[in-house]
């Protein structure tokens, strides 16, 4: 069954007062012009001051009353105008953004009362439409999405105009604008959090913790780099430096103890403290927020699935140093977060075996240093220090060692032997006493042991009948099947019938024994030792082993008498397969890099309307990757360690006037593999692949941004970009020594360049009112040099062989319209309403699109042309608005059960994506030529004020709407194949005699073994 199913989720919340958070992250400006409240005529030299004075910022109008005020940390300010004869005005809840000019306009009154001061609320919080800017970008604020039905912020983004999220095939992911996933950059307090080895996302941030969340899809400026669909800036909250205070969060979908499929077991506790620092409250404030979440399943479905649990640690703290009367600041920023999450597999769901199944464990570590300090008044500097770590881990038997893998089935003979005789049940792994025929006792009191397995000595023997029931079964086999151990002795008849037997006990991977003294070409033989050497699996010495020469193979040959390891990846399976009995082939998946950075910025404001900055950075990546799906002479095996380079430099100047905006820009990326690559020429015929040093790779890219006002309330803007990627460093290093003799191979290719992508934007934006607006915006992105992989054919000691070389061949040409209404309280609606119209058609939906569709058909024809892609979703309609109830003033029960709620929408709906459709002979058909059902999604969370209590309800999924994600190919269906079984009665002659699974009736013709 191929269909999600979202259902309602139900939480509490109890909140104690709400923090008072400050954003960081890289600064904003003010600019603004004094004028006379009367005749408009501009206020020459007017003292414009930063509040509190103590800040030392501060500035004069020009001859034109204009003024500016660069270099400011994001967040909320308050400005005081001064003027010869004038009231002077503080013009309060200035909001600066990242990176944005912030515009105001202040209009003065004469002076009527000595010492008058005007106060008022700057006009660009009322603002629905920006109309000074280049960038296409979606701005959230803390209060904005703790109060939408989401549980991060990756859900934020997936519910933003032009994103498409896929859950299923090898696309899965977050695409904006039409690009593959991996293409978006994610910053968080400045620090690109990315992990190169897969280009995911790395950091998982509570969205308690999140101040400032900045979406942009086009227009970026040449800062940002490693991204070529979009960018999303995260600033996490700081403490006041006036009053602690704090937030406890609980949530839950356990209301009562029915099991329904509403009761996931979900629960989340979050706490979040901030204030300042004890003794120094002037200088340094902290913030500390930690959480805990946890369900029976990751995503709620219609049904009930086991082993499908998590668990998610997490906390993010900073501190913030900043001397009221300097412009100098230092703020240390960390978060960290594990998660772990098992993983189901409906073909062994039957019976004890899912507990043994594949358990993945992610997480990450995250510091940083920024320090800002200016020179002079319209210059700052910029200094980063920061630190990145991102690991992934699993495997099977809830990912334990792969040496601590072990389990039984009935291809081992006593196991066999025992489940015939009644002692064992495969599918419970459930022992019972050994008995005969006749229910009587086998095992007697007067057999002992003396061995090594039970723990028996020749001084302390050890009583059979005190060990458990399978190791009474294993004993008892070897006795009665060949005398291989003498019960009345409690001992093996001989050495090499122990070996055997110990090599026999479990399936295994990770430790095996050796007989020293019979392989004299062996490092592990002993002529003085003829007792069999326990060998735990060791992971670099196997990879040693893989990579090292001929000779050394021989005399470290870790199969010298057993051939190979035993991997238990062999079912116990039920009738007709339906369902197997077994944990699956032992795999161990280790991968952990940690990236250091170092960055340095310098911005000045060196007109009155230029802004310029310069930027550069360096990055140093330690990667250790450790891959075994199976260990024998010839595995699938990949084991490595790099340490890549990379950095980039940028300068970008912003020319701002009334009605014109011009932003222009230079990046230069860098890139050193640190690593051999293959050569061209993969024809050898000596079995030596010859192998050559990877070259540095280095890019520009230029971006131009032009915005026009026609009025204070239309803009029409344009940019264009170029923008590069370096591919994910997993598929660059997969395999570059592995022996490309075995399996098939799928070598990475450090020496390709870099994905490319030129992006062309133009919009229209217009604001109404101060309530309501308008944006239009179409793009087109022109992708080239795209991964994907293509197989060479080699020749290897006389025969021919195949590798699959990572190459960069794929294109891609992406267009779209996008229409957003943006609401600000407008009849106490606030929020977006969106529409997209778009196309993504190209050659590869990802970059190992080829290797798993055409290695395996060799039929299928390379793609010729564009075809639309898996996330290529024509029309979509998105929302998120939030109705607020004000409080009232009403001292009645009545009316204030009645006020003070707060209401928040979000939807999604979306036609299908497309897939390949197959024909009856199961060939496929042109590509993405038939599409899936549409999505619909309405998600709702409404909230009740009580004085510094809240308590609110989550429902995600409000119509139980049923989603198709998946569907085969032939039929187009989530659910059935199309293909119903025919009835050959010499294919079901062999089940007559078995017993059915469903009915326990001994199945007596192929007739009824068909129906079965």
């Amino acid at each position: 069954m191929f269909m999600k199913y979202k259902n309602c989720l139900f939480f509490i919340l109890i909140a104690i007062s709400v923090l008072d958070a400050q954003s960081d992250r890289v600064s904003g400006k003010i600019r603004g012009k004094a004028i006379d409240g009367i005749s408009k005529d501009p206020l020459v030299g007017a003292n414009v001051l930063l509040l509190p004075v103590e800040s030392g910022r501060g500035t004069m109008t020009n001859e034109n009353g204009e003024f500016v005020i660069p270099n400011l940390m994001t967040g909320l300010y308050s400005i005081k105008v001064s003027y010869m004869g004038y009231a002077s005005t503080i013009i309060q809840n200035i909001e600066v953004s990242p990176g944005a000019t912030t515009e105001i306009l202040c209009s003065m009154s004469v002076e009527a009362i000595e010492g008058q001061e005007v106060n008022v609320v700057a006009e660009s919080m009322e603002n629905t439409v920006d109309v000074k800017s280049v960038v296409t970008q979606v701005k959230y604020s803390g209060d904005q999405l703790y109060k939408m039905p989401v549980s991060n912020f990756t859900d934020v983004i997936a519910n933003a105009g032009g994103v498409v999220k896929t859950e299923a095939g090898r696309s899965r992911g977050i695409h904006m604008r039409g690009g593959r996933s991996g293409e978006v950059a994610f910053y968080v307090d400045g620090i690109l959090t990315n992990d190169p080895v897969d280009r995911s996302q790395g950091v998982q941030i509570d969205k308690e913790s999140i101040d400032v969340l900045t979406i942009s899809k086009g227009g970026f400026s040449a800062e940002f780099g490693e991204a070529m669909s979009g960018i999303v800036t995260v600033v996490t909250k700081s403490g006041s430096k006036q009053d602690y205070s704090g937030n406890l969060i609980f949530e839950t979908d356990q209301l009562s103890n029915n099991n329904s499929i509403y009761n996931n077991n979900y629960g989340k506790y979050n706490l979040q403290f901030g204030g300042p620092f004890p003794g120094l409250k002037k200088y340094l404030s902290f913030y500390l927020s930690g959480s805990y979440s946890g369900s029976d399943i990751v995503s709620p479905r219609s049904i009930k699935l086991p082993h499908s649990s998590y668990t998610h640690p997490m906390g993010t703290f900073k501190m913030t140093f900043s001397p009221p009367t300097s412009g100098f600041n230092a703020i240390v920023s960390a978060s960290f977060e594990d998660k772990a999450t098992e993983s189901y597999s409906h073909s062994i769901s039957k019976g004890d075996w899912l507990r043994d199944y594949y358990k993945t464990f992610e997480g990450s570590r995250r510091l940083s240093l920024q320090i800002q300090n200016t020179l002079g008044k319209n210059t700052a500097w910029r200094l980063m220090i920061s630190t990145f770590e991102h690991y992934n881990n699993y495997g099977s038997g809830e990912n334990t060692s792969y040496k601590d893998f072990h389990y039984l089935s009935t291809r081992l003979d006593w196991v066999n032997y025992a489940e015939n005789n009644g002692w064992y049940d495969p599918k419970t792994r459930v022992w019972k006493e050994l008995t005969d025929a006749n229910g009587l006792p086998l095992i007697s009191d007067s057999y002992f042991v003396i061995d090594d397995l039970s723990g028996g000595t020749n001084s302390n023997p050890i009583q059979l009948s005190s060990l458990s029931y399978e190791d009474q079964a294993f004993y008892y086999y070897y006795y009665t099947q060949g005398n291989q151990f003498d019960l009345s002795k409690g001992m093996w008849s001989s050495e090499s019938e122990k070996v055997v037997a110990y090599n026999q006990r479990w399936h295994e991977a990770g430790s095996w024994y050796i007989p020293a003294f019979l392989d004299e070409e062996s490092n592990y033989y002993n002529s003085a030792d003829s007792s069999a050497h326990f060998k735990e699996f060791d992971e670099k010495e196997y990879a040693s082993y893989l990579f090292g020469d001929d000779d050394f193979q021989r005399s470290n040959d870790l199969w010298a008498y057993l051939g190979n390891m035993h991997n238990g990846y062999y079912y116990d399976r039920d009738i007709f397969n339906v369902y197997t009995f077994g944990p699956g082939r032992p795999r161990s998946h280790k991968s952990i890099s940690t990236h250091s950075s170092v960055e340095f910025q310098i911005n000045t404001q060196w007109s009155m309307r230029n802004a310029a900055k310069f930027g550069f950075k360096t990055t140093s990546s330690t990667m250790d990757y450790r891959d075994i799906q199976f260990a024998n002479q010839n595995p699938y095996f990949d084991s490595y360690s790099y340490e890549p380079l990379s950095g980039s430099a940028y300068a970008e100047n912003t020319y701002e006037n009334n009605d014109f905006i011009l932003m222009s820009g230079l990046r230069w990326d860098y890139f050193d593999p640190n690593v051999e690559s293959l050569k061209t020429s993969l024809l050898v015929d000596d079995g030596v692949v010859e192998r050559q040093p990877a070259s540095v790779k280095v890019k520009l890219s230029p971006r131009l941004g032009i915005n026009f006002n026609a009025s204070d309330k239309t803009a029409i803007y344009t940019n264009y970009g170029y923008f590069v990627q370096f591919p994910q460093y997993s598929e660059m290093y997969q395999n570059v020594y592995a022996d490309i003799s075995s399996g098939l191979p799928l070598v990475g290719n450090p020496n390709i360049t870099p994905e490319e992508t030129i992006q062309y934007q133009f919009g229209l934006a217009h604001k109404f009112s101060s309530t309501l607006g308008l944006e239009i915006i179409s793009f087109f992105k022109d992708q080239m040099n795209l991964a994907t992989n293509r197989t060479y054919p080699v020749l290897i000691d006389g025969q021919v062989a195949s590798v699959t070389v990572m190459e960069m061949e794929d294109y891609a040409k992406i267009k779209g319209v996008e229409f957003k209404l943006k609401l600000n309280n407008f009849s106490n609606l606030t929020g977006d309403i969106d529409y997209t119209w778009m196309s993504a058609k190209g050659t590869g939906s990802s970059n190992r699109e080829y290797y798993y569709l055409y290695i395996f058909d060799s039929d299928r024809p390379l793609p010729v042309k564009e075809y639309p892609m898996e996330f290529d979703i024509t029309h979509s309609v998105k929302f998120n608005l939030n109705y607020y109830l004000p409080a009232s003033n009403s001292n009645s029960f009545f009316g204030k059960l009645t006020s003070d709620w707060n209401f928040n929408f979000q939807g999604n709906f979306a036609t299908g994506a497309p897939y390949t459709p197959t024909d009856i002979y199961g060939k496929a058909m042109e590509i993405g030529s038939k599409r899936m059902p549409g999505y619909k999604s309405l998600d709702m969370r409404v909230e009740k004020y009580l004085n510094k209590f809240s308590l609110y309800l989550d429902i995600r999924n409000v119509f139980n709407w049923i989603n198709t994600t998946y569907v085969y190919s032939y039929s187009g269906e989530p659910d059935t194949n199309g293909r119903p079984p025919v009835f050959e009665r010499s294919r079901y002659l062999q089940y007559i005699g078995d017993t059915n699974p469903i009915s326990g009736n001994i199945i007596s013709s192929a007739e009824e073994a068909y129906d079965t």
